[in-house]
């Protein structure tokens, strides 16, 4: 039987991706991610207070930053995939101009614009990523089901994944945002 993975808090992030960095700092290397999903807002909008994982996109060489990730997993007993790249094939091909850049020593992370974050969580469309969905739609004014649709298809642009869900259910999944936000009066 396998332990859970544990959850980590935005402080459990930053410090254990200080530590890929000073890993690799200390053998004179650098390396990039760009860090995506619940990790991202966490970092980004200090709006969650755990994940389980950080979801990433590695921009550098898999083996130097591999071999820091492995090095940290085995001294805090975390998964071997505490950090791991398997985001990468739900990413928007273009480039994210908004994301925001965070500088280590030995690792620069860059965590997805707010704009990304939504795409990706409405194109996901888990019921997990709602409260995530809740905090992005007050955070970007959206105020209507076509608007959150609207930025989803702008954000994946002409490589809007086949396997998309249809726009009605786009529709139905920010008007339940919609409906959260309202009952809350986070409005």
């Amino acid at each position: 039987m396998t332990a859970p993975d544990p959850e980590l808090s935005r402080q459990d992030i930053v410090d254990l991706l200080t530590e890929v960095g000073a890993y690799l700092h200390a053998r004179s290397w650098t390396a990039t991610i760009y860090v995506a999903g619940g990790a991202a807002m966490a970092l980004l909008l200090d709006a969650r207070t755990v994940t389980r994982d950080v979801d990433a996109v590695f921009r550098s060489d898999r083996g130097q930053l591999g071999a820091a990730i492995a090095d940290v997993a085995e001294r805090h007993g975390l998964p071997a995939e505490w950090l791991n790249d398997h985001i990468a094939a739900v990413l928007p091909s273009a480039e994210d101009d908004g994301a925001t850049e965070l500088v280590l020593p030995g690792l620069v992370v860059l965590l997805s614009s707010e704009r990304h974050l939504l795409a990706m969580k409405m194109l996901a469309g888990r019921e997990r990523d709602v409260p995530d969905l809740v905090v992005l739609f007050r955070r970007l004014g959206i105020t209507t089901p076509g608007e959150a649709v609207a930025v989803t298809e702008q954000v994946f642009g002409p490589d809007y994944p086949g396997h998309a869900p249809p726009v009605e259910y786009l529709e139905a999944l920010a008007e339940d945002v919609l409906t959260r936000l309202r009952r809350t009066g986070a409005r």
